[in-house]
């Protein structure tokens, strides 16, 4: 399971890094917009295509560190961490009175 999403997220990364490197040559090459419409449109499709590499290389980036991270639980090398609620559902015993005699 570890090693499939490390595997997974690796390769997520490097799709990414390819196409962001791939859309950066594109926008080089393209000739200046010259009316406000296109420069609109093209602005446009920047942003969404930067945040979609954002999410991919956001999404990838956690795959692999979880995969990573399930690898060494597996091979007993890393500590599975969780948070703990201090004070939440803790029942503290208290000495038993003895009742007293009238």
């Amino acid at each position: 399971m570890g090693l499939s999403s490390a595997i997974i997220g690796l390769v997520l990364l490097l799709f990414t890094f390819a196409m962001g490197f791939y859309v950066f040559q594109t926008y080089m090459k393209s000739a200046p917009a010259t009316d406000l419409t296109t420069s609109m449109g093209v602005l446009l499709l920047a942003a969404v295509e930067a945040l979609f590499l954002g999410i991919m290389g956001w999404v990838g980036s956690l795959l692999m560190l979880r995969g990573i991270d399930y690898e060494k639980v597996e091979r007993g090398v890393g500590v599975v961490t969780f948070k703990v609620d201090k004070g939440v559902g803790v029942m503290t015993q208290q000495p038993e009175q003895e009742p007293k005699s009238p």
